[in-house]
């Protein structure tokens, strides 16, 4: 199993939605450096590239969003683990209906658990 640990909470879908362009290209652009940090720190320098996993996303915010918006903020998120080669696509065949849970509380930030199917 994979742990990833990000400082920053996955966003909302609302303002990918309603931002430019460039800003939503901005921000995918930021998920992925996010993600490559946080490889590195897991100590994981050649990716697993599972043809089958499974995935749990723990967001940790100050409030509990949508559940759509929610499970859009995380495109770019589980994008960027196919980037980086954690796993080889991210279609339902190869990760199923991804498991998503929101915690609110003072901590801020997101936790991935990657494990082959």
């Amino acid at each position: 199993m994979i742990v990833l640990v990000f400082d920053e909470p996955t966003p909302s879908l609302n303002p990918l939605l309603r931002g430019h362009w460039s800003k939503n290209h901005r921000i995918r652009q930021d998920w992925l450096w996010l993600t490559r940090s946080a490889i590195r720190r897991a100590n994981i320098w050649i990716p697993p590239k599972w043809s089958k996993a499974k995935i749990r996303i723990e967001r940790y915010g100050g409030r509990i969003l949508d559940a759509d918006n929610f499970r859009g903020g995380t495109k770019f998120l589980i994008d960027s683990l196919v980037q980086e080669g954690i796993i080889t696509n991210d279609t339902p065949e190869v990760i199923g209906e991804p498991e998503l849970k929101q915690i609110v509380g003072g901590m801020r930030g997101t936790r991935v658990y990657v494990e082959a199917a």
